[in-house]
């Protein structure tokens, strides 16, 4: 892996609203789209989690953490215009220079897209960033096994408005939940950082200075990596302070 490749790409972050997504493919080779997963979605796949869990503790950490994750999926749940669908796109870009005209071409050929941003990879929260969003990822937890993406895996994408002790609360999250994610629930994430300025909200979006990419097994694996992280972080305990909106979504273009 060419680490200092991984944390000189750029990628674009774009959120719209529409009925079905656009295409960004002529912006850039790795572009992929996902489709945000709605709150009824969302309740199937964590009662799903809470049937399967394996005493009556992890049902009850993964029940809380839905009652904390409806709030925050709700914030993009009340933005979605009716009749609309929700869908994110990335855009992966080798280097600045690139990074920075992609995004001036995909602000000017996408006025109507709810929030677009640039943002770097962090290197020092990302894990396995070379895998995300689709490539194999180490295994932590098998040595010399691999976490594969599928049709079944879940992404979720967190979005964060600056904020005290942001990235203290980030690094505690994350290092919960990979802690949990074992035989390898928790496949990659990349934390990117808002690039200068560079964000623009054609609708009532607040500005986020970073977002946390992250891919799961499955939603299953979601609930139970995620729901016994939390327990012992600030996403459950004190979450009223953390600040962040996420979604549960699926891929549905790659590039």
């Amino acid at each position: 892996m060419d680490r200092l490749h991984i944390y000189n790409t750029r990628t674009l972050v774009a959120v719209e609203f529409a009925s079905s997504p656009s295409s960004l493919a002529g912006i850039a080779r790795q572009a992929h789209t996902f489709r945000r997963l709605d709150l009824a979605e969302s309740l199937a796949l964590n009662g799903k989690a809470v049937r399967s869990a394996a005493s009556p503790v992890a049902a009850e950490q993964v029940t809380r953490l839905m009652e904390v994750l409806k709030g925050r999926i709700d914030f993009w749940e009340k933005l979605v215009p009716a009749g609309l669908k929700c869908f994110v796109h990335l855009v992966r870009f080798n280097d600045e220079a690139s990074g920075r005209a992609g995004y001036a071409q995909a602000v000017a050929a996408f006025p109507g897209f709810a929030m677009i941003g640039l943002y770097a990879v962090d290197p020092t929260i990302s894990i396995f960033p070379q895998a995300f969003p689709l490539d194999p990822a180490p295994n932590m937890w098998q040595p010399g096994r691999r976490n594969e993406a599928s049709k079944d895996s879940l992404f979720f994408f967190n979005f964060f408005p600056q904020q005290p002790a942001l990235y203290g609360f980030v690094v505690q999250g994350t290092l919960a939940i990979y802690s949990e994610g074992a035989p390898g629930l928790y496949h990659t994430n990349n934390y990117v950082d808002l690039v200068s300025d560079q964000f623009i909200s054609a609708g009532t979006v607040d500005k986020v200075v970073a977002v946390n990419l992250n891919r799961y097994q499955d939603g299953n694996g979601f609930f139970k990596a995620v729901a016994a992280g939390a327990a012992k972080s600030v996403i459950v305990d004190g979450h009223e302070r953390f600040q962040w909106h996420g979604m549960l979504t699926r891929l549905v273009e790659a590039g």
